[in-house]
């Protein structure tokens, strides 16, 4: 065993389902270097995000506190500057730390006084370095393929190719007889420049040139497979979409969920109620869902596995670097995503205030041979704000007192059983509009909508598939009962309490 402090490798995707992965049972798709990666630690069966969009996931994932605690509660924000996060911990213990491709800790679309990652600055990348976060250095990639290839990803890019070339890998021709937000897209950009080629890239080049004495936190974000379902023209028939299963949805199973659900179906969201100052995260656009053709939906969801595929063969470039570099014995590797996706399923696509399992359950694994037993397939519960406790944990410091997840490395080297008996999960559209609150159990799974008379109940275990809301049952009272107390219970530490200095 290594006398040296473990190295940590923190590797998120972006809006990735866990039936993306041949890992977790997917049988149209194969991934065979995470499948690798996952038979030699620990694949976590019923892992959470904490909240469906990406801001405020991410703040959760590397600071360890919910949503309600760092106050980053929508896309569109800048994640609070003095948020404690798993990097300033880290390099106050001297590890070298480094952030490489998507952070999203600031918006994409604000100004660039406003924001250090927006695509609207042509003046701060590449020479903007950091430090960022807690982050000694950063390398960013900003947008998400049409949407703006930008940050030291676009650069670089740029000096590869013409102006007119540049230009054009902004532009996707559609596939699609209609725009809903998950439709394929054709893109002329040559696999070398695609953005998940450039994050391995500049991983494997961090790992291969890093200072041998000093150990490092690097985290390392993938831009996809986020819509839009861009994939270069190599890449299209990696998965064949005719092989691909429609939708998950049955007819009429959107009539006992609050009103916002069947809103979202018929692309009445604009108008609704609930609607804030913004369009709804994740919905924006106001398509009609009821009109994605058979062969639309195939070949969207196709096309999202493809750009999966294409992550998979990039961490097998990462794996092999660790392994080369002799780094992959005292190496901490969370592989892991902010959030899922719904890709048609339940009659909605893309994200928002829909706490699916397709979008709240999220693929997650982890690899420790120093310390963790490989090939272990965990059933017990566990949350994204875990990450940074854990981490913590294997370097030899306690869980911080101001973060909110539980230890697991007691139950990943086998020393105790499972560590919590519930996860939270928070989504704040508007404070005006929808505020949820979700708790999951082993078998129940139970909503709260601030301010509103509706809610939804599930029974995990006998309708795993959540056609059926049991909020208005009441052979389901006891478990309401129970589920919303633990609400209240999980939800109290978190309010804000500054020092008291006197009696007055």
């Amino acid at each position: 065993m290594s006398t040296q402090q473990p190295n940590i490798l923190i590797i998120t995707t972006d809006q990735q389902r866990t039936d993306s992965l041949s890992c977790y049972g997917s049988t149209f798709t194969d991934t065979p270097h995470l499948d690798r990666f996952a038979s030699e630690g620990v694949c976590f069966e019923r892992a959470y995000c904490t909240n469906p969009v990406c801001t405020p996931a991410r703040a959760s994932l590397f600071s360890g506190r919910y949503v309600s605690r760092h106050g980053a509660w929508n896309v569109g924000m800048n994640v609070p500057e003095d948020e404690p996060m798993l990097s300033h911990r880290l390099a106050e213990m001297g590890y070298r730390t480094h952030y490489i491709g998507k952070a999203h800790f600031q918006p994409f679309g604000a100004s660039a006084e406003q924001s250090v990652e927006t695509r609207n600055d042509t003046t701060r990348y590449p020479d903007f370095r950091g430090p960022y976060y807690g982050f000694e250095t950063v390398e960013l990639a900003l947008g998400h393929a049409t949407y703006g290839v930008a940050g030291h990803y676009g650069e670089w890019v740029r000096s590869q190719v013409s102006e007119e070339t540049f230009d054009s890998y902004s532009k996707a021709t559609r596939l699609s007889e209609r725009g809903f937000g998950g439709e394929a897209y054709d893109w002329e950009i040559p696999l070398k420049y695609h953005n998940s080629v450039w994050t391995a890239d500049r991983t494997i080049d961090f790992l291969s040139n890093r200072d041998a004495s000093q150990p490092f936190l690097l985290a390392v974000g993938f831009q996809d497979p986020h819509h839009p379902h861009c994939v270069p023209t190599e890449f299209e028939d990696s998965v064949d979409s005719t092989q691909v299963p429609l939708p998950d949805f049955v007819a009429g199973e959107l009539v006992d969920k609050p009103p916002h659900f069947l809103e979202a179906r018929c692309g009445e969201l604009e108008q609704s109620e609930i609607r804030g100052t913004f369009a709804i995260a994740g919905q924006g656009g106001g398509a009609d869902y009821r009109k994605v053709s058979e062969d639309d939906a195939r070949l969207g969801r196709a096309y999202y596995y493809n750009m999966v595929k294409i992550i998979d063969q990039q961490m097998g470039r990462i794996l092999e670097c660790l392994d080369a570099c002799g780094l992959t014995e005292n190496t901490l590797v969370v592989f892991t995503t902010d959030h899922g996706e719904l890709l048609g399923d339940h009659g909605l696509w893309m994200k928002g205030p829909f706490h699916y399992e397709q979008l709240i359950r999220v693929p997650t694994l982890l690899r420790f041979p120093q310390a963790i037993p490989a090939g272990q397939r965990m059933q017990a519960l566990f949350s994204h704000v875990d990450i940074v406790p854990t981490v913590l944990s294997a370097v030899g410091l306690p869980s911080p007192s101001d973060t909110d997840g539980v230890d697991m490395m007691p139950m990943l080297t086998g020393e105790t059983e499972s560590a919590r008996d519930s996860v939270l999960v928070e989504c704040v559209d508007d404070p005006r509009g929808l505020r949820l609150k979700t708790i999951v159990t082993d078998t129940r799974k139970l909503t709260w909508y601030c301010g509103h008379p509706y809610g939804e109940l599930y029974d995990l275990e006998n309708d795993p598939r959540e056609r059926v809301n049991q909020w208005d049952n009441t052979s389901y009272t006891a478990d309401k009962t129970d589920l919303m107390s633990r609400v209240l219970e999980t939800m109290e530490p978190l309010e804000r309490r500054v020092e008291r200095l006197s009696y007055a």
